[in-house]
């Protein structure tokens, strides 16, 4: 006889599931690469604005520039526009729970956008926060192997997939994937004591990335 279990509903039980590794795939902290002109002019103070309606400029709207570019567009004294600093974070860590045993294999980002800005010199706190509030997303794999435990994973349609025992990871199919992230992200959000095994060691890897190629 075999116990059955559901993937989603194990990793909202409040079991202890720890940390196995974090590792840092993509880290860009880079200055002024170039964003939308309308980014650069939605960053203008008001007067600015009232001087150089965006509507004489709108042609422009949707190319991209540097801070230099969009200062000389519209006729600006240099540094009028700050430059902002672009920041992206990819990741993968490893979850585990001993007692079944279960290893799940979860790609991070600090956004889905092609980078998140930042305008002043806090960077290292700003590094921080972007750490702390990572999104999961992307491909699950699983690693099951006890033949005494039937684990099913259910998708967000109710759709149930059987995880086969074997002895390296599978890949979950991209429904089920989406709702082990779903569920994930939602309780990082609405219970963040109950990630905070998770949260703090993708920050302190993150820190220590950023320590030392950056700060």
């Amino acid at each position: 006889m075999t116990d059955t279990f559901i993937l989603q509903e194990l990793i909202t039980d409040n079991l202890p599931f720890t940390v196995h590794n974090v590792k840092i795939d993509t880290f860009i902290c880079q200055r002024d690469l170039p964003l939308l002109f309308l980014t650069h002019y939605d960053s203008l103070p008001k007067n600015i604005k009232t001087d150089k309606p965006l509507g004489d400029f709108f042609a422009h709207a949707t190319q991209k520039m540097t801070t230099h570019e969009a200062n000389a567009l519209l006729g600006l004294p240099p540094n009028t526009l700050k430059p902002a600093t672009h920041v992206k974070i990819t990741g993968t860590s490893v979850i585990v729970l001993h007692d079944f045993p279960l290893a799940l294999h979860l790609q991070f980002t600090n956004t889905a956008k092609e980078t998140q800005i930042h305008y002043g010199d806090d960077l290292p706190q700003f590094i921080q926060g972007e750490a702390k509030n990572f999104l999961l997303s992307g491909n699950v794999n699983v690693l099951h192997k006890s033949t005494t435990k039937t684990l099913i994973s259910v998708d967000l349609s109710d759709d149930e997939y059987l995880i086969t025992p074997q002895e390296s990871y599978s890949r979950l199919p991209n429904s089920h994937a989406l709702a082990v992230t779903q569920i994930l992200n939602t309780l990082k959000y609405k219970s963040p004591q109950a990630l905070d095994y998770l949260t703090i060691a993708v920050v302190a890897k993150v820190m220590e990335h950023f320590d030392n190629h950056v700060g």
